[in-house]
């Protein structure tokens, strides 16, 4: 070793030996670096990058030997073969690419080592081969030891060289590209070493040869050729690592992205609430989750993969509480039915025991493949029969409500058609129920209702129906065949209604009115039989004695055309169906008019003109005076405040309108509206509407005549108190009735009580006013006694207001 080392130190130029090793350390390092992207490439691609790692690292090691041979000081110039140099590079290349072919496809440490220890052979080769290219004269001596030390140092470094930079990581590849760049030096300075040029002298020109100063320029352009090489070795080294790093980014996220899909997919099916399976084109389970199980009855340690439709429907089956023997029959007829569905698709609802519900859907996938899901629909079901319930059903009581009802009825109608029976239709309604409400609350109203339902319900028997239809109206049916099974319905009906109901602290008593109507001879359609058992109910409510009514035709048909009637005449306000005509009011002294009483007219479709005397009263029936009062009161106010004189008008007040406190705010707000003087407003009210709630109806007269508004009473004499009354409030004018007038002629008694009334009025200091005057005669004897003013067909008949007649008689 020392002799190798004396050697190296006086025997080279140290300038050239540290080029020789630059060019190796290129050459090694683009030689690691395009093995290493050789290794990623594959088929030609990769056949293509080996050969340019063997060029490069062939090139770098001949030109690694010829620079370290320039750098060669035997004392002579040196000169070398053509021919043995081109072999030695041929060599180079060859046997190096050889080994790199053999690390590029070794599977394991061994392997490259081996291929790496073919490049250190052929580092040798090319050494010896260049060594026997120089053209000497003598006997060129070697030292057998140094040779195969050189030789071995070559292949291990080169082994060791390869090994290490196929591993991944920047620092490997510089580490394999400085283990080879020792491995070629150390065999060349240890070759040379082992070489005594002592005895040699070079030989005379041939032709052949190749002088040192060529082959100077010639290795220059090899190592500009390597260090081209180790340059782009370096750029693809650099791309090499951000694509490596990229890809390892790119597998690393999608790694991530892969594990958070499966996390999603496996807490999906963890928590899913429908059960799910996943089959495959033999028709066996290829995932599933613990949903399936749980639906299917089957223990969580199950496992369904690799089962069939068959195997499934048979576990399912041994798992239930079907008998034992059925359970094989409706595997396989449930097995059939859902291979049938899973090849086209579609789903079927399973049923146990009414109470739960499996919805199975199957799903192609198109492949052959198709996904089945399982779903409990036994709360939705449930919720669908709940709802379904409560649109036939009354929310507070539980019966059957107006629907529901019909239904039923329409179809006990048609069974009795069918079979010949009859069917009893019943009308229920509670007696003083608003006055329930009104004293103790809804909420024992309310109780009242529900209790009585349950009583109702209690005592129906099969076939028997109760519904409620709102309110505290209630119906019932029956199809009977004897009169005497209809009589113990009403008899059970009557016992759950009349009783009392106890609600907090509260014991109310009940009570009620039922009328009936008879399939077929009281009427063959749902709506005549109901109308009909109305018609019955009402008249039970009017006669008190009686709780139960039969349908009786021409007892009825009163009833029935009043409550036609009535229909007509909320219709009649909807439509604007009323009019007004206006009849004179005149002075009896003079004749001058004082005024003009409001008179309302109807007339009704089909029927003509109908009188006051018959509708008013069906009007306060129904409930529809109010809005025809107000009516009234608005258009004959509207009207008059447009009239050129100012005459006075007088409109009539029911008894049920002068219960009603909000008349004052109505007469006051017509005042405003319309633009009429109060003073020219005259109210009538009769004595019976005063004296059904005398406080009450005064109070609001004495706040209606604080307006400006005066106030008459009408039909004065036929009441039961009328002087009484007179003295309770402080009348603006008296209407005699109409019944005195007729007789006054004739009769000395009626002209006495005329005379009396006369005097009360002059004693009071109120005038009176004569109502029905229609002769001569009755409107002198009006005249002789003294009465203020005079009203009748003598002094003009009701008729629409026209001004330009009303002229022409004031003029007459």
């Amino acid at each position: 070793m020392l002799a190798v080392l004396d050697f190296f130190f006086k025997g080279h130029d140290l300038v050239f030996v540290a080029l020789a090793a630059a060019v190796c350390l290129l050459s090694a390092y683009a030689c690691v670096s395009l093995l290493r992207h050789a290794k990623r490439m594959e088929k030609r691609a990769r056949l293509i990058w080996t050969t340019i790692s063997a060029l490069s690292v062939g090139l770098g090691i001949w030109s690694t030997h010829f620079v370290a041979m320039l750098a060669f000081r035997p004392g002579y110039p040196l000169q070398y073969d053509i021919l043995l140099t081109a072999t030695s590079l041929l060599l180079a290349i060859a046997v190096c690419g050889a080994g790199l072919s053999m690390a590029i496809r070794a599977t394991g440490r061994a392997d490259r080592f081996l291929g790496g220890a073919v490049v250190g052979v052929g580092i040798s080769t090319m050494h010896y081969v260049g060594i026997a290219a120089l053209l000497l004269d003598g006997q060129l001596v070697w030292n057998g030891q140094l040779v195969g030390v050189s030789i071995i140092a070559g292949i291990v470094l080169s082994g060791l060289a390869v090994v290490v930079a196929m591993g991944a990581g920047r620092r490997r590849l510089l580490s394999g590209a400085g283990l080879l760049t020792l491995a070629i030096c150390a065999m060349h300075f240890t070759a040379m070493g082992a070489s005594d040029f002592s005895n040699c002298m070079p030989l005379v020109h041939d032709g052949l040869e190749i002088d040192g100063g060529v082959m100077s320029v010639i290795v220059a352009l090899i190592t500009l050729v390597i260090l081209s090489a180790a340059l782009g070795s370096i750029v693809l080294d650099e791309a090499d690592r951000r694509r490596t790093e990229r890809e390892e980014l790119r597998q690393k996220a999608d790694a991530e992205r892969l594990a958070m899909v499966s996390q999603k997919l496996e807490l999906a099916l963890t928590h899913m609430g429908q059960g799910l399976a996943l089959f495959s084109e033999e028709g066996r389970v290829l995932l599933h989750n613990e949903r399936l199980l749980e639906l299917l009855g089957l223990r969580p340690e199950v496992r369904l993969e690799g089962l069939t439709l068959a195997d499934i429907c048979v576990a399912a089956m041994n798992s239930s509480r079907i008998e034992p023997a059925k359970r094989h029959v409706m595997a396989k007829e449930l097995a059939e039915q859902h291979q049938l569905l899973a090849a086209q698709g579609g789903q079927v609802v399973h049923t146990f025991d009414d109470e739960r519900f499996l919805r199975v859907q199957h799903n192609p996938i198109g492949d052959g493949r198709w996904v089945t899901l399982m779903e409990d629909i036994s709360d939705s079901k449930r919720s669908e029969a709940a709802i379904a319930h409560l649109a036939k059903h009354d929310t507070l009581t539980g019966l059957p409500n107006r629907a529901r009802f019909d239904e039923v009825f329409s179809g006990a109608l048609a069974d009795a058609e069918g079979n010949g029976t009859q069917v009893g239709v019943v009308a229920i309604d509670l007696d003083n129920f608003k006055d329930i409400n009104d004293t103790y609350g809804h909420a024992t109203g309310d109780q009242v209702l529900r209790v009585l339902s349950e009583r109702l319900s209690g005592a129906l028997r099969p076939g028997e129906v109760v519904a409620r239809l709102g309110g505290d109206e209630f119906v019932a049916i029956k199809q009977f065949s004897v009169i005497e099974s209809m009589r113990d319905f009403l008899e059970r009906i009557e016992g759950a209604i009349f009783g009392s109901v106890h609600y907090q602290d509260v014991m109310v008593a009940t009570s009620g009115s039922i009328g009936v109507a008879i399939y077929p001879q009281d009427g063959t359609e749902n709506s005549k039989l109901l109308s009909n058992a109305d018609l019955a109910l009402y008249r039970a409510k009017a006669e008190f004695e009686t709780r139960v009514c039969y349908y009786e035709s021409e007892m009825d048909e009163h009833a029935r055309q009043r409550r036609a009637m009535a229909n007509d005449l909320w219709l009649a306000l909807e439509q604007d169906g009323f009019s007004l005509v206006y009849q004179v009011q005149r002075s009896v002294s003079t004749g001058a008019v004082t005024g003009y009483e409001v008179l309302l007219r109807w007339h009704r479709p089909g029927y003509g003109t109908v009188s006051p005397a018959e509708f008013i009263p069906v009007a306060e029936e129904c409930g529809a005076i109010n809005a025809i009062g107000a009516w009234v009161l608005k258009t004959a106010c509207m009207e008059a405040a447009a009239w050129p004189e100012q005459h006075k008008i007088a409109v009539n007040v029911s008894g049920l309108q002068l219960a009603q406190v909000e008349l004052v705010d109505l007469v006051k707000m017509v005042l405003e509206q319309s633009g009429l003087a109060p003073e020219r407003l005259e109210l009538e009210v009769t004595e019976t509407a005063i004296i059904t709630d005398k406080k009450r109806a005064l109070s609001i007269l004495r706040r209606i005549r604080e307006l400006g508004v005066s106030i008459a009473i009408d039909d004065f004499g036929t009441g039961y108190s009328s002087l009484a009354t007179l003295r309770s409030f402080p009348f603006d004018k008296i209407k005699l009735d109409r019944s005195f007038m007729n007789e006054v002629e004739q009769s000395d008694e009626s002209k006495a009580i005329v005379r009396a009334i006369l005097a009360l009025g002059r004693s009071l200091s109120v005038p009176v006013l004569a109502e029905g005057v229609e002769t001569i005669e009755q409107l002198h004897v009006l005249q002789a006694e003294g009465c203020n003013e005079a009203q009748g067909f003598l002094l003009g008949r009701p008729a629409v207001m026209d001004w330009s007649e009303e002229a022409e008689r004031s003029i007459a």
